[in-house]
């Protein structure tokens, strides 16, 4: 987890980092800023997972910036930092549904019960995924035989094959076989081993390449016949695939 220090006070910030074992808390990276627009610059380069913030900072004050943290990164916790206890500060943090907020100077006892109902709500929040995550395969099983899933998936292949000459969205597929895109992005590639998106483009390249062995039609041609309109982007995808350009596969390996 990485957690953000806001406070423009660099001594106060320097003894925020260096008096908390961060460690202890699951944070493997401590990050600081000392006013809201470098704040911001962090939140666009890192995923935090918690901001301790100060609330009177020069410039954009630190419940302007959580303010848009809500908005913006809404799975990043924090917790607000004041001199004063100043109940409109209150009132504006709990709109901003922040952990709490502690007084300066820092009782760093109070701080460690926050950064502590802070991790059990992270292990809960673990914890509630992870059952999740159970409960919905054992639903999936349970709902739907083995025998089901393959003919299902026998049908979106055959889709596939039907409309290779065309832009395949995965919606369409999904509601092909009456399930949502998720779902059946998942039990495709347990069923494949292979993405929707890489089985298309490899039964792309598959008959481009016999189409280029066995037939003398231009390579433009046998592009737009497996849905690559852009003959640049076709020849890049076929030498990713195949070490080939279309033209060089076609003098290695077509008839003669």
């Amino acid at each position: 987890m990485k957690i953000l220090l806001v406070d423009d006070e660099i001594v106060a910030l320097n003894a925020l980092k260096k008096r908390v074992d961060w460690v202890k808390y699951g944070f493997t990276e401590v990050l600081t800023a000392q006013d809201g627009s470098t704040a911001r610059a962090v939140f666009e380069k890192n995923r935090i997972d918690l901001m301790l913030c100060d609330i009177e900072m020069p410039g954009e004050d630190g419940l302007s910036l959580v303010e848009y943290i809500r908005t913006a990164y809404p799975q990043t916790a924090c917790i607000m930092v004041t001199c004063h206890a100043d109940f409109s500060y209150i009132k504006r943090s709990m709109k901003s549904q922040v952990i709490d907020y502690i007084l300066k100077p820092i009782d760093y006892e109070e701080l460690n019960g926050l950064l502590q109902q802070f991790c059990r709500q992270q292990e809960q929040a673990a914890a509630r995924q992870e059952i999740a995550r159970i409960v919905e395969q054992v639903q999936e099983q349970r709902e739907e035989p083995k025998d089901n899933q393959q003919n299902r998936m026998e049908c979106v292949k055959s889709y596939i094959e039907d409309h290779i000459r065309e832009k395949i969205y995965v919606e369409e597929l999904a509601a092909l076989i009456h399930v949502n895109d998720q779902y059946l992005m998942r039990i495709f590639k347990r069923e494949t081993g292979k993405s929707l998106t890489e089985y298309i483009t490899e039964r792309r390249i598959q008959i481009a390449s016999s189409l280029l062995k066995d037939s003398e039609y231009t390579i433009n041609f046998i592009a737009d016949c497996v849905g690559c309109e852009n003959y640049s982007y076709f020849t890049k995808l076929f030498k990713k695939y195949t070490g080939f350009t279309p033209r060089e596969y076609r003098n290695q390996f077509g008839k003669r």
